[in-house]
């Protein structure tokens, strides 16, 4: 059974530019406890003070 090799190789590079772009994603979307605090409080000012 012969494989293609070209079929084989494109779709570890999909696979390799789908994980790198979910990753990407991921970092964007984590904020951290400060900055959710900051969020909260700036809210706070807007909508209560």
């Amino acid at each position: 059974m012969v494989m293609n090799h070209e079929i084989i190789i494109l779709t570890l590079i999909f696979a390799v530019m789908i994980g790198s772009i979910f990753l990407t994603i991921l970092k964007k979307r984590r904020r951290s406890a400060k900055s959710i605090y900051k969020l909260i409080d700036d809210l706070e000012k807007k909508y209560i003070y």
